[in-house]
């Protein structure tokens, strides 16, 4: 099968970009795979971040395509036509390219015979965004079928397109980070003074309740002052109330935030010295954390959204509290170091990524065309 595949890919940074590059690699492994690249992925007044590009990553595919330049979008119509292929891929995250992606789908579908596949992160943005409802049900009248990554995208699609043709597979188990180092020696990399250690790992938006972390953990430190909380993270937006919240805490010398994007050859030190990831979130469609987090054979504590919920299995693969539920995260948190076993989760962990395998994601995109066929 011959594939066009637009996305963000390296040298753009994050989740987006490292799950679209494993995607294409796998893809190539059994298919004619072309990468169409973004020229121009956010206009620098629109992006929170200090930079959009990690150059180290190299580069995947041609970069054409600019969300918000015209031009590129006809280039990228051109490009794919003279490609001629049997599927257009993309990967949608946010209705910010959605005028893009469907200029481009529209006129593709007209000059090619071809099907349209759209891997959805989510369908509605986490945040507020303009019209973002209209939006996007005029991109997805031009979508043939779609991949679901949760539950509750499996959710947000159906309210808006009548019986679609779907398959749901979970974010995959990222497989191309550093192996991890041994945990003494991950500490005394990042100075570490303490015998456990909780992480908060990713992009920090407001969404992702950092905040009720931090509150939760005053509690946590009370009962055992022998717990290191790192934050490790980039802020997207106003950074105050976390920094405020740090330097009134009688505990602050307890946290460490670096602040800063997390390069890949980084990720292994930060998981590598922790015991137990958190995912304080209030809400979200799905995150690449999780699977993170069990590369390393790290349980995870995460608020009970359902999208999060259901690929986290309570007691064995780590904990599941109420979502903003200050004193439940804590009580959690301190019962997890009160009866902390190891291999127990690290076992159980194994076990468990067998459904997160970077195939049968793939077999996912093929279900999805045989289908429409």
């Amino acid at each position: 099968m011959k594939i066009s595949f637009l996305s963000a890919f390296p040298p753009y940074r994050g989740g987006i970009s490292s799950h679209s590059s494993l995607i294409y690699s796998y893809l190539s492994k059994k298919h004619d795979v072309q990468a169409i690249n973004f020229r121009k992925l956010y206009p620098n007044i629109f992006f929170p971040g200090k930079s959009q590009y990690d150059r180290k990553l190299g580069n995947i595919g041609e970069r054409i395509l600019s969300s918000v330049n015209f031009f590129t979008w006809l280039k990228s119509v051109r490009f794919i036509e003279a490609y001629n292929p049997d599927l257009v891929l993309f990967k949608f995250w946010h209705p910010f390219f959605a005028p893009a992606y469907n200029f481009i789908i529209k006129r593709v579908k007209k000059r090619c015979d071809c099907k349209v596949v759209m891997i959805c992160d989510n369908i509605f943005p986490h945040e507020k965004f303009p019209l973002s409802r209209k939006i996007i049900k005029r991109i997805v009248r031009n979508v043939d079928g779609f991949v679901v990554q949760s539950s509750v995208v499996e959710d947000e699609l159906k309210s808006i397109v009548s019986k679609p043709v779907y398959v749901k597979r979970f974010h995959p188990i990222y497989n191309s980070y550093p192996k991890s180092i041994d945990k003494v020696r991950a500490k005394e990399i990042l100075k570490i003074n303490k015998t456990k250690v909780v992480l908060f790992f990713g992009f920090i938006r407001k969404y992702k309740g950092l905040d009720i972390l931090i509150k939760s953990m005053e509690k946590v430190f009370e009962n055992d002052s022998d717990i290191k909380l790192i934050i490790a993270g980039e802020c997207y937006g106003d950074k105050r109330l976390f920094y405020n919240l740090i330097n009134k805490s009688k505990y602050k010398d307890n946290i460490v935030w670096a602040e800063e994007f997390v390069s890949d050859e980084e990720v292994s030190k930060y998981f590598s010295a922790s015991d137990v990831v958190v995912l304080p979130y209030v809400s979200a469609s799905q995150s690449g954390v999780i699977p993170l987090a069990y590369h390393y054979n790290r349980p995870v504590i995460t608020s009970n959204i359902k999208s999060l919920s259901e690929v986290v299995k309570d007691g064995r693969t780590g904990y599941i509290f109420k979502r903003g539920d200050i004193d439940d995260l804590s009580v959690k948190i301190s019962d997890f170091f009160n009866n902390y076993r190891d291999e127990f989760y690290s076992k159980n962990i194994e076990e468990y990524k067998v459904n997160f395998s970077w195939d049968y994601f793939i077999s996912g995109v093929e279900e999805v065309c045989k289908k429409l066929k």
